[in-house]
């Protein structure tokens, strides 16, 4: 037998998109359920890095001081670039924000359970784990009302005003929507592997890129153990599976010295884990009763790590929309044209980003190619020039602000 209930908005995916968007929905006094797939909110080789601009965003909710104060993190005041012989400081943060100067490095892991024991305290939100959604459901009029989804004690069927995909680059509600996918081009991939992190370790923030002849390294602090990134050129994996593990190694002993005897555990270039670079754009971000957000609806290049920024951008306009609708008991004409308004104002920042990454990873495959381990000719004058790099780090910042919260004003108590 299915069970059968009824609930407000049906939010599809616990990534940053999901568990921030469940949270103001349950905080405006909405009843919400997030379903997550997985078992748990582990993120493994995802971004970390919440923006100055996401920060202030927090801090109007009043939640950036809790999160940096009980969630251990790192913070990355500059974005440098190290060669051999020379560091570059690309970006300067610290005319950013007025009180977080600065990136913060929260692993996903703890900021996502961390959001969702924030939304826990509001009588309207329910989280489900390992709940995998199968199908939508559909009125007479072809509406979708709701989901049909599976988790261990059967089949269960959620009706809703509102399905929020929020369930990444390989949504399954994106699919069951029929929204179509059209690639950008992505030019690199990554590679991942992780390490024990040890006592006497260097302090990086995870804003640094370490160039090297066969790819630029990244280092993610991710508290007792590293994320080590290494960017070749999109499709080249298998030419690295050839060569053996002797190229990879090293490189990363001439690059990260400091991991000592760590790097020879890598035996195999097939023991990091390949991560095929995805730049996608999406037709349209919304169907009668279903919106699209975060990776479902734009997949982001993780080079820069703003994936999660943006995530949490669409949330918040997302909430700034709808919550008026669903609360006030609107029209389903007007809560398509709230689901229309999120697209309009999310999609020029997030194409302008995708359109900008194109360009950054054309040139970093150009430059792979020919061997070359420094930052551009462009970000080497930034370099030079520490006003400069002041303003591309504003700019860099800033460009994916949050907009002005209206949830504030329907907010509802939580429960004693």
């Amino acid at each position: 037998m299915v069970e059968q209930r009824a609930t407000d908005c049906v939010v599809a995916g616990g990534g940053p998109a999901g568990v921030v968007l469940a949270y103001l929905l349950a905080r405006a006094g909405l009843r919400v359920v997030l379903l997550e797939a997985k078992k748990d909110f582990n993120r493994r080789f995802r971004g970390d890095t919440l923006a100055p601009a996401v920060l202030d965003y927090l801090d109007e909710l009043g939640l950036a001081d809790e999160l940096l104060r009980t969630i251990p993190h790192t913070t990355a005041r500059t974005f440098d670039w190290h060669t051999a012989k020379k560091t570059y400081t690309i970006a300067r943060y610290d005319k950013t924000s007025a009180k977080y100067p600065y990136y913060a490095l929260i692993p996903q892991a703890l900021f996502l359970p961390h959001m969702v024991g924030l939304a826990s305290a509001y009588d309207g939100f329910e989280v489900r784990m390992q709940a995998k959604v199968s199908q939508l459901l559909r009125d007479d009029t072809g509406r979708v009302c709701g989901v049909q989804y599976a988790d261990a004690d059967g089949r269960h069927e959620l009706r809703a005003r509102l399905v929020v995909a929020a369930d990444g680059r390989n949504s399954r509600v994106r699919v069951l929507a029929e929204a179509r996918t059209i690639e950008l081009g992505a030019s690199l991939d990554l590679l991942w592997r992780e390490f024990p992190r040890r006592g006497g370790d260097p302090a990086l923030s995870g804003l640094q890129l370490f160039g090297h002849r066969l790819g630029t390294i990244a280092v993610l602090n991710q508290l007792d153990r590293w994320q080590v990134g290494f960017t070749i050129e999109a499709g080249s994996f298998p030419r690295f599976r050839e060569e053996g593990a002797g190229p990879v190694v090293a490189a990363l002993r001439e690059s990260l010295p400091w991991l000592g005897d760590r790097v020879d555990a890598v035996a195999d270039p097939g023991e990091f884990t390949l991560l095929p670079v995805r730049i996608t754009a999406v037709d349209r971000w919304y169907r009668p009763g279903v919106l699209l957000i975060g990776d479902a609806a734009h997949v982001i290049s993780p080079v820069g790590g703003n994936g999660i920024n943006f995530a949490i951008c669409d949330a918040a306009e997302t909430a700034n929309q709808v919550v008026p609708v669903l609360l006030d008991g609107g029209t389903d004409a007007e809560l398509d044209a709230a689901c229309a308004e999120v697209e309009v104002r999310r999609r020029p920042p997030v194409q302008a980003e995708q359109e900008r990454q194109v360009r950054i990873e054309q040139s970093s495959a150009k430059r792979l190619r020919r061997g070359l381990d420094g930052p551009a000719p462009v970000l080497r004058l930034v370099a030079a020039v520490k006003p400069l790099a002041t303003l591309f780090g504003s700019l860099n910042a800033r460009h994916v602000m949050a907009p002005s919260d209206v949830v504030l004003r329907r907010e509802v108590p939580v429960r004693d």
